[in-house]
């Protein structure tokens, strides 16, 4: 019986360690996990430290960035794919890597846009011109919308990160959306994410064709709610999984900000979270489109 297919939309790397050197053998131990899975594991994957930190601070940084993830994955294709990561105040530099990153490279989406971090508001001309140029290209665009919506810090203000993306939507409509990591958190009563459910449906009716919303913690109530609210068509994997630990990384499946596999509230792996899926309501269909078809749909993956 072949293994089940599962694409991670939303995965942080960097081969750099705190001191700024190289990590060695990072591109094994990165393969390992995925090698590692009781399931055919594949990444989509953009850059974080030190590479993130590059791409926030100068044009240079847009390009090395980018370029580490291009090299990253030529060493594995079909199983990590590139999304282009970019910084609306350094321009030129994002739209010539857009066209490189996409027409050249094979990259598959756009994102994540980190607004929080970069100081930029998505519902922004500069912000206009590059979404533009991911819908010449036909990749969709990755938002960071806070999973806690806590108000405690800049990346945890997530009603009003998603009301700046609808501000985006209204310029730009036809553009492809993935809310990222919308889904996620302990909470239930009620889930995170209901409150970011009831802002798209006040605004539009119901779940719009030209969003996405990925599911971060798959034991999250939340799960329940976007399965009755959302499309199972329009549901991702997107966990945000980093390699900040290691080598070797903590194994795939574990809740964002784990720092011990052992420490993790359910065994970390892909079972689980199917299992997960299922508890919520979701049939063996369901499972299938969230996990493997609609990323492979959305980011046209041929392999």
């Amino acid at each position: 019986m072949s293994r089940r297919v599962w694409i991670d939309t939303h995965i942080h790397v960097c081969d750099l360690g705190p001191d700024g050197r190289l990590r060695p053998g990072f591109v094994e131990q990165l393969l390992a996990v995925l090698d590692a899975s009781e399931a055919d594991l594949r990444f989509v994957v953009s850059p974080d430290g030190a590479r993130l930190s590059r791409v926030g601070e100068a044009a240079e940084g847009v390009v090395e960035g980018n370029e580490f993830i291009r090299d990253l994955t030529r060493q594995a294709p079909g199983r990590l794919y590139g999304s282009c990561m970019v910084n609306p105040h350094f321009l030129d530099a994002s739209l010539t890597m857009m066209d490189r990153c996409f027409g050249e490279w094979g990259f598959v989406q756009l994102g994540e846009m980190l607004q929080y971090m970069m100081d930029y508001r998505m519902d922004s001309d500069a912000v206009e011109r590059l979404v533009r140029r991911a819908v010449d290209f036909d990749v969709p665009v990755q938002v960071h919308i806070s999973t806690s919506n806590r108000g405690a810090h800049n990346s945890s203000w997530g009603a009003e990160q998603l009301e700046d993306l609808l501000g985006l939507v209204e310029r730009v409509p036809e553009a492809k959306y993935i809310l990222a990591h919308l889904v996620g958190m302990e909470d239930a009563a009620p889930p995170v994410v209901d409150r970011y459910l009831d802002m798209i449906e006040a605004r539009y009716g119901a779940w719009p064709t030209g969003f996405w919303a990925e599911i971060r913690d798959f034991n999250s109530p939340g799960v329940r709610s976007v399965l009755a609210r959302v499309p199972a068509d329009r549901l991702l994997a997107g966990t945000d999984w980093v390699t900040r630990r290691g080598p070797p990384f903590l194994p795939y499946g574990v809740v964002f900000d784990v720092k011990r596999a052992e420490d993790n509230p359910y065994p970390p792996c892909v079972e689980s979270m199917v299992q997960f899926l299922r508890d919520a309501g979701a049939d063996e269909a369901a499972i299938r489109l969230i996990g493997e078809r609609n990323a492979r749909e959305l980011l046209r993956m041929t392999d």
